[in-house]
């Protein structure tokens, strides 16, 4: 029987995929102290968060820290402040910005591109420089100290999001609205029953980067948001400082820092595969 010879540029390969997954390996590990620890100090008592040396596994595992952030801290209703907050932004980003895509990517009409570098040259303004303005403008409508700043510029769209959107819909052949222009479908029927059912894998990326920013804001509510019933999951983190010690407050805000990453966590695992196509499967303007 011929014996297998080992080249040596298998063998170099080899040492190389090694070094390359102890490094992954070590950089996964650090990256995750953080977030192991944060697991750990949920759990622990209030008198056990800062003994020495630190215990990665509570001796005595308890619920009461999670019991007192919704009896005692109403942690509940943040929570759902932040899901309502969410779910608007969502639903107005996607009509907004796909309904404009559509018209930038598909339709013909007079200084079209004009209009679109001028979208696309807002996305160079950094937010703080529109944030004064914007403020300025809720105020004189009587809007500062509701929640109507943070979901209803949703409606009006978002650059990059119509930008994303715009290029994938050019990616969609147009034989395919030519054939139901034939059939005699309209515009709107077009966009809603071709363009969209074709368009998931950017429709999730579009979802998964407006969660992410709407879920986790600190800024926008922490300016408009005035009341205390009114504030959201990230907000009221900062509150549960309270005026008690660290020590035992400490384990209440581990516990509150684990249930709002938790949505974000399940989103990303449930469509990152749209997510990963999103960004591979790009439209190529013409």
């Amino acid at each position: 029987m011929r014996k297998h010879t080992t080249r040596p540029g298998e063998v170099n390969s080899t040492g190389a995929k090694i070094a390359i997954y102890s490094c992954l390996i070590v950089c996964s590990v650090i990256f995750l102290l953080p977030f192991f620890w944060m697991i750990s100090t949920a759990f622990k008592k209030p008198g056990a968060v800062f003994i020495q040396p630190m215990q990665w596994i509570p001796k005595e595992p308890t619920l009461e820290n999670f019991r007192r952030l919704f009896e005692e801290f109403g942690f509940q209703k943040y929570i759902l402040n932040s899901v309502w907050l969410t779910a608007v932004n969502l639903a107005g980003y996607l009509i907004s910005c796909t309904m404009v895509a559509y018209a930038f990517a598909t339709q013909k009409w007079k200084y079209k591109n004009i209009l679109f570098i001028l979208v696309l040259a807002t996305m160079m303004l950094p937010k703080e420089v529109i944030f004064y303005p914007r403020f300025i403008l809720f105020k004189y409508l009587g809007l500062y100290g509701t929640m109507a700043p943070l979901w209803l510029p949703a409606f009006f769209g978002d650059a990059f999001q119509i930008f994303l959107m715009r290029q994938f819909f050019l990616g969609i052949p147009t034989e395919l609205a030519e054939a139901a222009k034939i059939d005699g479908c309209s515009r709107f029927r077009i966009f809603w029953n071709i363009y969209l059912p074709l368009s998931k894998p950017a429709l999730a990326t579009s979802a998964i980067y407006i969660f992410m920013f709407h879920w986790n804001d600190f800024f926008g509510p922490l300016i408009y948001i005035t009341k205390e019933s009114k504030r959201t999951a990230a907000f009221a983190l900062m509150y549960l400082k309270g005026s008690q010690d660290v020590q035992s407050m400490m384990p209440m805000q581990m516990c509150a820092a684990i249930i709002t990453v938790i949505p974000c966590l399940v989103l990303y695992y449930f469509c990152q595969r749209y997510f990963i196509a999103g960004l591979v499967v790009k439209g190529v303007e013409k």
